[in-house]
């Protein structure tokens, strides 16, 4: 339990605690001198009732998570029990946050990079379970679920139910619902927004699994479910605007829907739920943002929207100025960004060819020196299939998924981009690469949406200014969307994976308290004692998860020229990210060569190999021939899988000036095995690469 001056630090009425709100964030414009609203909790709620409908979920969801207090802590655990015992230790609104280390590369960088956002002064690795259990029948695991949820409300009530009536009946009525399989390694998300955000929680077993697309009557199953949680909750739902207007489908069955034989019948499962009637032919009562993935990247998305700001933005605008693209302007967003205050990168016109992304992508994206909390909002525009993505330029210079950023803070995107989340899970595409890159909440195509199918980039981030909560913001408010072909649709094919009641604004208020939980141990004190003992490996391992990676950096290169029998290859697999996102280029060629074969075909190590190779070979080019020999090497045997023949071409595109039969030497060789289309790209290729 936590505790702070020796008492509970939360007020047990919310409905009672005295709330300030900015003006953007307010209900109405009847502010103080300093600019902002002030009332109690259940005052403000009332207020929302006036504000326009697609700005009341996102207005009610920020008021309960400004008025949050958050430890300085950030506490991993390993397992299920654990994960469950620590979200237990919440007390309503005073909380912290929980990421799940299980123990794989993607969980590693999510955390670190989550640390180095929220910037906490400790993060703990709990080893103690607190004798919670969690396994046996899809009822066993949903008690155990319901009971975690319940302690995280209330220490004194054995039912969630209670507490959220005792909350409801004070005005204060969270503007969502979520709808999980307890069976299904989504529910720490859904555990963790249903405590956090005061939200019931409902239980079904899904329908189909996430690679396969949901058939018809499979998503109208899930819309009934959602339906039926709703009515159970006992307040307003069947309209946009009343009490309940999201739902939060945390969990692993398909993104999308197949609704015929065609190749283009497919309709995106999160615009279809939250849509009565069969098919969703009736009209939307909720927005849906549906949450996939293992345990690990699930709590983390969880956790990003619920303890991190959006105060910064990226944007990459890869239209021209001509109609219809001009409708998608960046620079029009990033307007309307820095109006509230937003720091934004704008990568517009000239600067924003297909040469100029790889300039700019052998830096990781966001500021990690923000002020705490601080996470990215990535606005994109760009042409293309699942697979990559053009932007200006020779029409060879196509970017692939292996080619999209590293991103040093957490981030939700808005992407205008035609089958970007066709596979999610698939890493070889756009959406599957940047959601293993850390990106929490995502609004893409799961098919050709056509470009009138996405509300433009502008309007996106003017409705996120305004308090829109994401899941929203991205939707067109009429009930059907005409597109390039004149078909008109009421369901459609833009995607909300995340939280749909993600809003811009405070992510609360940091207190100080003591966490009475067993078994805690400060990574970085423990990090300290690793060093003095020689364990590097370990203390590496902290030392990244810490978010330091310049002292990582720093040590993997002391070890490298000083201790290299001591640096393994399972330390070069840690040490490479740290490298990269420390600006220690010429490092990485020595820790790359450090992996072995199983690190050397790893898809992150490879990427990161390849975003650093534009500066490590101009380096080499200009006065270090060895190491360009070296990155030359190390770039020829580790083209990427999915784009090997667009590696090897960029790769020669370098050498030819040297040498054209090295160039074609790098080339020629993938020629064995490749279909005819294949050959056909490749031979393409070497033509670009003769002239």
């Amino acid at each position: 339990m936590m505790c702070a001056g020796g008492a509970r630090s939360q007020p047990s009425d919310p409905g009672s605690t005295t709330v300030k709100v900015t003006k953007d964030s307010s209900a109405d414009s009847n502010t103080t001198q300093s600019g902002q609203v002030s009332g109690s909790l259940s005052e403000l709620f009332e207020r929302i009732e006036d504000a326009e409908v697609i700005r009341r979920a996102g207005l009610k969801a920020s008021l309960l998570r400004q008025v949050q207090q958050t430890l300085p802590f950030v506490v991993v655990v390993d397992d299920a029990p654990s994960y469950l015992y620590a979200i237990s230790q919440w007390e309503a609104m005073l909380r912290f946050p929980v990421l799940w280390d299980d123990g794989s590369v993607e969980s590693r960088e999510h955390i670190a990079r989550f640390v180095r956002a929220y910037q906490p002064e400790k993060v703990l690795r709990l080893e103690d379970d607190g004798d919670w259990q969690f396994g046996g029948t899809r009822d066993d695991r949903a008690a155990s679920i319901e009971k975690a949820l319940a302690k995280a409300l209330s220490e004194q009530r054995n039912d969630w139910r209670d507490s959220i009536k005792s909350i409801n009946d004070q005005g204060i009525v969270s503007p969502g619902v979520v709808l999980t399989d307890p069976g299904d390694d989504a529910w720490p998300a859904a555990l963790a927004l249903a405590a956090g955000r005061f939200q019931p929680i409902g239980f079904m077993t899904k329908p189909a699994d996430v690679w396969k697309p949901l058939e018809p009557e499979a998503a109208d199953l899930i819309e009934r479910e959602a339906e039926r949680l709703a009515t159970s909750s006992g307040r307003a739902w069947a309209f946009l605007g009343d009490e309940i207007d999201t739902i939060t489908l945390a969990m692993n069955t398909g993104t999308q829907i197949k609704t015929g034989s065609g190749a283009r019948a497919r309709l995106a499962t999160s615009d279809r739920i939250g849509r009565r009637e069969h098919n969703g032919s009736g009209e939307r009562w909720a927005w849906c943002g549906q949450i996939i993935g293992n345990e690990s990247r699930t709590a983390y998305q969880a956790m990003c929207s619920l303890f991190l700001e959006l105060d910064q933005a990226f944007i990459w605008d890869g239209y021209g100025n001509g109609e219809p693209w001009i409708q998608y302007d960046g620079s029009e967003a990033a307007t309307a960004l820095e109006g509230i205050g937003m720091r934004v990168e704008l990568n517009d016109q000239p600067k924003h060819t297909i040469n100029h992304w790889y300039q700019r992508m052998v830096n990781p994206i966001g500021d990690r020196d923000g002020k705490a909390g601080s996470s990215l909002l990535m606005l994109m525009n760009s042409k293309g299939a699942s697979t990559k993505f053009d932007l200006p330029g020779d029409i060879a210079e196509e970017g692939r998924a292996g080619d999209l950023p590293i991103l040093q803070v957490p981030s939700a995107l808005h992407i205008v981009h035609s089958f970007s989340l066709q596979k999610p899970m698939n890493r070889r595409t756009v959406g599957g690469r940047l959601l293993e890159r850390g990106i929490y909440a995502y609004a893409g195509s799961v098919d050709e949406p056509y470009l009138s199918g996405f509300v433009p980039t502008p309007a996106i981030a003017q409705r996120l200014a305004a308090g829109v909560a994401f899941g929203a913001a991205v939707r067109w408010q009429s009930s059907t969307v005409k597109t390039s072909n004149n078909e008109l649709s009421r369901v459609w094919k833009i995607a909300v994976l995340g939280d749909p009641l993600l809003t811009f604004g405070s992510a609360g208020r940091r207190t100080q308290a003591e966490l009475l939980i067993d078994s805690l141990i400060d990574l970085d004190e423990q990090s300290k004692a690793l060093l003095k003992d020689g364990d590097y490996g370990s203390a590496l391992e902290n030392l990244v998860l810490l978010g330091r990676d310049t002292d990582a950096a720093r040590l993997v290169m002391a070890l490298i020229k000083d201790k290299p029998e001591s640096f393994t290859p399972e330390m070069a697999l840690i040490a490479l990210p740290a490298l990269y996102r420390a600006g220690e280029y010429a490092a990485i060629v020595d820790c790359y060569d450090r992996l072995d074969s199983a690190g050397r075909q790893d898809g992150l190590m490879q990427d990161l190999l390849w975003l650093a190779s534009p500066y490590l070979i101009a380096r080499g080019e200009l006065n270090d021939a060895s190491l360009l020999s070296r990155v030359e090497a190390l770039l020829r045997s580790n083209l990427r899988a999915g784009q090997e023949i667009r590696d090897a071409e960029r790769l020669a595109m370098h050498m030819r000036s040297r040498s054209l039969g090295a160039a074609l030497g790098v080339l020629e060789p993938l020629r064995e095995g490749l279909t005819e289309n294949q050959a056909k790209m490749l031979d393409q290729a070497i033509q670009r690469v003769k002239r």
